[in-house]
């Protein structure tokens, strides 16, 4: 098999039955490659992308098929599939300032985009060759990305990589918002984990943490900086250095720039997310001198309160680590750069966030455990939202309204509860919320648990060992190293958690495939991940089946909405 690990499509290539033609290769990066093609049909010019993992993927010239090396395969295919529904997602944007999405389709064991073609050039090659802009250029420019932006906001969607040489200016003086492999479905406002893709000098400090509160203001911060440099030639500082330098005002770069563009710019730029502007409306209407807004003073050492000020040299400390991960993570693992997960809190206290699961096939069990009820069998669960760590006693207490661990940490899981008054608990929360809680199906707790892997043995990022707790401390649920590739805490060696399933120790060899759970009623609830008191580093494991009959002190749980 003839193999190349950057070969691109060669001109003359037939794609979908022949529908598009390959003209010539015009870009390539880490997520894709991208073609100028011939629609043969209509004899029209179109982009193609196709999704291509730089360095990890090879073609056989032969047929043009690619095969991954050096990841997993369901890794491969599982970014394929998010590659493809955000394509599903893009067309179904119309709008005149957006790259049109016409058509998406597998082929080659991988898959493609096809959107329309434009004829120009982006502004940064605009300012590259000519220098920076007009500030009557560079509005009109900006005004059109701006309604583009709004456009996508109220879908629901964050572009998160705007930038100079992310629009296109085409020679009827259009601007056009490309390059959607950054794009992400929000909640305005809410704590959610999305991937570290950002470009330094554009992205706002949010952005270098992966958990973080993300709404429009993100991409307005971007937008700021984009403006900021197409009217000084300048790329501004990067936010998580603007922790402790000064970032000079367009102003001072290029004093021609009128003092309502200047503000508006420095407005969209604050490095706090509450201090830009809410909308683009409240951009624009401030750019345009229409409703003029004030800035907050944000310098560190300059007139800031104490109060103020020690926060932001927190946060300076920690998106410097932010940022140290984010270049580790892009040097060494394709997987921390693409996955994403999202992150929500429907108890809206921030006491119970919830990690979104994929669904999809595993292999649950372990043939290599001499535990009969613990064999290998494929399983199929359908997606849900866990906990990211056991019920709280914090959280219990809110809903059961009652203190069982006066003198206790209210981060702690709760345990030594019956299974009568953990479903009182459940119907409450329900009540409260309007949502549908419930136990983890054995399925569900070993999938995620796995992360959706089949390799994994037990839930930690290392895969060495189990994560058996420090037993004077047994109970804390912040214990960073216990976090697996889920974002989800603790479900190795912490406390054994409860799932919805009667336990059976024969059930999975006449179970269902599709979202199995046993509810023969007994006095036996299935435990999973084993508890500190285990000695046994077996018990630990994500495969490891076993039951409880009452309360215990080495027994919690954590919740599923389906």
């Amino acid at each position: 098999m003839s193999e190349n690990n950057s070969a691109a499509l060669q001109s003359g290539t037939r794609l979908n039955g022949g529908k598009y033609i390959i003209k010539e290769k015009i870009g390539e990066g880490g997520f894709g490659i991208t073609y100028k093609a011939i629609h043969s049909g209509f004899k029209s010019v179109v982009c193609i992308k196709e999704y291509f993992l730089g360095g990890k993927c090879v073609r056989n010239l032969s047929n043009n098929t690619i095969q991954t090396q050096g990841i997993k395969e369901d890794f491969f295919e599982d970014n394929r599939q998010r590659f493809v529904n955000e394509a599903k997602t893009l067309i179904n944007l119309r709008h005149p300032n957006i790259v049109e999405v016409l058509d998406v389709f597998d082929e080659n064991n991988t898959s493609y985009i096809v959107m329309s073609y434009i004829e120009g050039r982006s502004l940064q090659s605009i300012v590259d060759a000519n220098g920076k802009l007009s500030y009557r250029d560079a509005v009109n420019y900006i005004a059109q990305i701006s309604s583009a932006i709004g456009y996508i906001h109220s879908k629901h969607i964050l572009h998160r990589d705007i930038k100079p040489d992310n629009i296109m200016i085409t020679a009827d003086y259009r601007a056009i918002l490309i390059d959607f492999g950054s794009a992400r479905v929000f909640e305005e406002n809410k704590t959610q984990i999305h991937t570290s893709i950002l470009t330094h000098g554009f992205a706002p400090p949010e952005q270098y943490t992966p958990k973080s509160k993300k709404g429009s203001y993100t991409d307005i911060y971007a937008l700021g900086a984009t403006l900021y440099y197409i009217l000084t030639s300048e790329v501004p500082i990067e936010s998580a250095a603007r922790m402790t330098e000064k970032m000079p005002a367009p102003i001072d770069l290029s004093p021609d720039i009128p003092v309502e563009i200047n503000r508006a710019i420095l407005k969209a730029m604050q490095l706090r997310p509450e201090n830009r502007h809410q909308s683009i409306d409240e951009f624009m209407d401030d750019l345009l001198n229409i409703k003029p807004t004030k800035l907050i003073n944000e310098e560190i050492g300059g007139g800031s309160s104490k109060k103020f000020l020690i926060p932001i040299i927190v946060g300076a400390l920690l998106l410097i680590v932010g940022v140290i991960i984010f270049l580790i993570s892009v040097n060494d693992s394709y997987e921390d750069d693409i996955s994403a997960v999202e992150i929500v809190d429907y108890t809206g206290t921030d006491l119970y966030p919830m990690v979104k699961v994929v669904g999809g096939e595993y292999t649950m069990g372990n043939n290599n455990n001499n535990d009969v009820d613990t064999h290998e069998h494929s399983v199929y669960v359908d997606g849900f939202y866990i906990g990211q760590y056991e019920v709280s006693v914090d959280l219990w207490n809110k809903y059961m309204g009652m203190d069982i661990y006066k003198d206790g940490n209210g981060r702690m899981p709760v345990t030594n509860v019956s299974f009568e008054d953990i479903d009182e608990f459940i119907n409450r929360l329900n009540d409260a919320t309007g949502k549908k809680y419930s136990l983890p199906t054995e399925a569900q707790w070993e999938y995620a648990a796995r992360a959706g892997s089949l390799y994994n043995e037990y839930a930690s990022k290392s895969g060495e060992s189990s994560i058996i707790y420090d037993k004077n401390k047994p109970m804390d649920v912040y214990y960073d190293q216990c976090i697996n590739d889920f974002n989800i805490y603790n479900m190795s060696g912490n406390v054994e958690e409860l799932c919805l399933d009667y336990y059976d120790e024969n059930y999975y060899d006449y179970s269902s495939y599709n979202n199995p759970v046993n509810r023969s009623r007994s006095d036996r609830r299935v435990v999973r991940g084993g508890s500190y008191s285990d000695d046994n580093v077996a018990y630990t494991s994500v495969y490891f089946r076993y039951y409880s009959e009452k309360a215990s002190n080495t027994v919690g749980f954590r919740l599923v909405i389906n």
